[in-house]
C-alpha cells in the first residue's frame, strides 16, 4: 500500500510549475525537460511534425498538435489518451483557463480554420473560419478572446470564445500591401493589455487591446524574425533574429523606450523563444521553418554573462516552446 501512495503521488504531481516541453518536429515527440537541471526528463511519442502546445492549469493534461491531427496528453501518465484527427496541419494551440477547451488552427487545403475541441471528449465544439497559416494561437487571461497572427493572410483574427466567432480581422501590413513582412507569432503582456508583433527586424508592432489600436516602434535590426517572448517582470521583449545568408542573433529591447538595449551573437537560426521563469535564461529552438538554417539544439543564452549553451532535446528539430502554468 505505502508503495502504491507514493507512486500515485509522483503520479499526479508528475509535472512541476514552469516545466517546459519542446515539440520536436523531425523525430514527431515532445520533450518534457527539467529547465532547472538542464536535463530531458522524458519523450513522449505525439505524431508526424508536431507544432504546438499547451497544458491546463491542473498541469494534468494537455494539447499537442501535428499533420494531421491533435493529441491530447495525460502527463500522469505521460502519454497520448487521444488522438483528434485533423484535415490538415495542426498548428498554433491555446488551451482555456478552466482546461476544458482545446482551441487548435489547422492549415488544410482549403480555408483554414480555428477548432474548439472539447479536451475530455475529443468533440469539436465550434469552428471559425481564418486566414491561412496561424502559427501560434494566444488566449486573454479574461479567456473572452482569442488571437490568432495569421501569416499567409498578413492579418490578425480576434476571435470572442463566448460565441466562437470572428469579432474582428486586423491587418497587418507595416510596409504596405504586398511586402512580405508578415509575422509569425506574438507576445502578449501578463495583463493582456498589449499585443507585440515583429516585422523583419525593423519594426515591432504594439496592438492595444482595449481598443485594437495599433502603435509601430521602429527598430534597426534588419532580420527575419519569428519568435519572441516577454520577461517575467514585463520590462524586456525578446527576438530572435535571423539573418539570411548570414548568422543569427538574439535581441533585447526595453519595453518602455522600445529601444534595443543588447544583441547577443549566435552562431545558428532559431524558431521559438521562451524566458525562463526567473528572468535568467533565455530559450530559443533550432527547428527554424525555413529548413535550410534549421538544428537539432535547443539554446539556452545566460542573460547575465551573455554566453550560449546548445543543448540536445532527446529528439529531432525542436520546435514549439510552452510551459506549465
Amino acid at each position: 500500500m505505502l508503495s502504491a501512495s507514493i507512486f500515485f503521488l509522483f503520479a499526479a504531481n508528475f509535472l512541476k510549475a514552469g516545466t517546459l516541453f519542446i515539440t520536436n518536429q523531425g523525430s514527431g515527440d515532445l520533450t518534457v525537460f527539467d529547465d532547472a537541471a538542464f536535463k530531458v526528463q522524458s519523450l513522449i511519442p505525439i505524431g508526424p511534425q508536431p507544432w504546438g502546445g499547451a497544458v491546463t492549469p491542473d498541469r494534468k493534461t494537455g494539447c499537442v498538435s501535428y499533420r494531421g491531427g491533435l493529441a491530447i496528453l495525460d502527463f500522469t501518465k505521460r502519454e497520448v489518451v487521444r488522438h483528434v484527427m485533423l484535415e490538415g496541419q495542426g498548428m498554433g494551440v491555446a488551451i482555456s483557463p478552466n482546461g476544458k477547451t482545446c482551441y487548435v488552427a489547422v492549415n488544410g487545403y482549403g480555408d483554414d480554420r480555428l477548432l474548439a475541441i472539447n479536451q475530455r471528449t475529443g468533440g469539436v465544439e465550434g469552428e471559425v473560419l481564418i486566414n491561412a497559416r496561424a502559427f501560434g494561437v494566444y488566449i486573454s487571461p479574461d479567456s473572452r478572446r482569442l488571437y490568432v497572427p495569421e501569416h499567409g493572410g498578413s492579418s490578425l483574427s480576434v476571435i470572442d470564445t463566448s460565441t466562437f466567432s470572428l469579432f474582428r480581422r486586423i491587418p497587418l501590413n507595416p510596409y504596405g500591401e504586398n511586402s512580405y513582412a508578415r509575422a509569425h507569432y506574438l507576445a502578449m503582456s501578463s495583463d493582456g493589455r498589449a499585443l507585440y508583433l515583429p516585422f523583419e527586424g525593423r519594426v515591432l508592432m504594439e496592438i492595444e487591446t482595449g481598443t485594437l489600436t495599433e502603435s509601430i516602434h521602429p527598430l534597426d535590426i534588419h532580420a527575419h524574425q519569428h519568435g519572441l517572448a516577454i520577461s517575467p517582470d514585463g520590462r524586456k521583449i525578446y527576438l530572435a533574429n535571423n539573418v539570411l545568408g548570414g548568422d543569427g542573433s538574439l535581441s533585447e529591447i526595453d519595453r518602455s523606450t522600445m529601444k534595443e538595449l543588447r544583441r547577443f551573437p549566435l552562431d545558428r537560426h532559431h524558431e521559438q523563444v521562451l524566458v525562463d521563469s526567473e528572468g535568467r535564461h533565455v530559450y530559443l529552438t533550432g527547428g527554424f521553418v525555413m529548413g535550410h538554417r534549421a538544428h537539432n539544439k535547443l539554446t539556452v543564452v545566460n542573460l547575465k554573462n551573455g554566453k550560449a549553451i546548445y543543448l540536445e532535446t532527446g529528439g529531432e528539430l525542436p520546435f514549439a516552446l510552452f510551459r506549465s502554468p
